[in-house]
């Protein structure tokens, strides 16, 4: 059982979480007013507040099509997979939601990215257009039998150039990201005009708590669900209580932890019953 604190905080564990949903419902376009100001959102927090796992949620229970990037996805990476599945909407109605995921090396890496990533998130911007040779990406998706994604890029490619343009009219962004980028103390003077003409042109959305919301939240989610039923993980009650309090004793060591690495204790204690809190901590201590 959780001590009355405890039980407070999952109290606003599962607050944050009803919040966090009608951020996410509105990003993805399941709730939304007949004129938006702005289509594409940005959703920045610490790890751990539930981002990654409550919009992938989300647009899963919506029905959308989507696709997702993460950490280390290149440009030629994002525009085959927008190729490929922006050429299978062709004749429908429906709506592609893209999910970009750790956002900070992706978007905000560079001056370059950012000024990219400006013209593509802008809510009046026909198309994501980028300048990169993809024959060699053609050629390997060829030889892989991916006939279908290089037949897209092919398609969307302009011909006697150099690089691709993929309309956007049926796409919509939602992009998750650590850093505050509203705080001149988290951005480099260099990137400062950069980021605030990049923010400027989304819905930017920051969470930010004391460290005891986010174990709310986590708490929360992990003993109302099985959240990690998908992966094989099948926790029990003695087991999720376990997690959830020795995460509210070690937070110092866990800072900024996220839901992935969550999902990671779940597995040693199943797998290592007896010595399952030594290798939570040296996990998190080398993760």
């Amino acid at each position: 059982m959780y001590t009355k604190t405890q039980q407070q905080y999952v109290g606003l564990g599962n607050e944050l979480n009803a919040r966090l949903i009608k951020i996410v419902q509105r990003a993805i376009g399941v709730t939304k007013r007949q004129v938006e100001a702005k289509k594409n959102t940005i959703i920045s927090g610490p790890p751990g507040v539930g981002k990654t796992h409550t919009t992938a949620e989300e647009i899963k229970q919506s029905g959308k099509p989507w696709v997702s990037f993460g950490p280390g996805a290149t440009e030629t990476a994002i525009a085959a997979k927008l190729a490929y599945e922006v050429r299978k909407l062709q004749g429908t109605e429906k709506e592609l939601v893209v999910l970009i995921d750790d956002a900070d090396d992706i978007i905000f890496k560079d001056k370059r990215s950012m000024n990219q990533w400006k013209l593509t998130l802008a809510k009046d911007n026909p198309e994501y257009k980028r300048d990169v040779d993809l024959t060699t990406q053609i050629s390997k998706l060829r030889k892989q039998n991916k006939d279908a994604v290089a037949d897209a890029i092919e398609y969307w490619m302009e011909e006697g150039e150099v690089g691709i343009s993929i309309p956007m009219d049926q796409v919509r962004f939602v992009v998750l990201c650590n850093k505050n980028y509203e705080d001149e103390r988290t951005v480099h003077k260099s990137k400062r005009d950069d980021v605030e003409a990049l923010i400027d042109r989304v819905r930017y959305t920051r969470l930010e708590f004391e460290w005891k919301v986010a174990w709310g939240w986590l708490a929360y989610i992990l003993t109302t669900t099985q959240p990690f039923e998908d992966d094989g993980v099948h926790l029990n009650k003695t087991q999720k209580e376990r997690i959830t309090k020795w995460m509210w004793d070690k937070w110092e060591i866990m800072r900024n932890t996220s839901y992935r690495t969550v999902e990671e204790m779940a597995e040693y204690i199943i797998e290592d019953p007896d010595t399952y809190e030594n290798d939570w901590e040296n996990f998190i201590k080398v993760r």
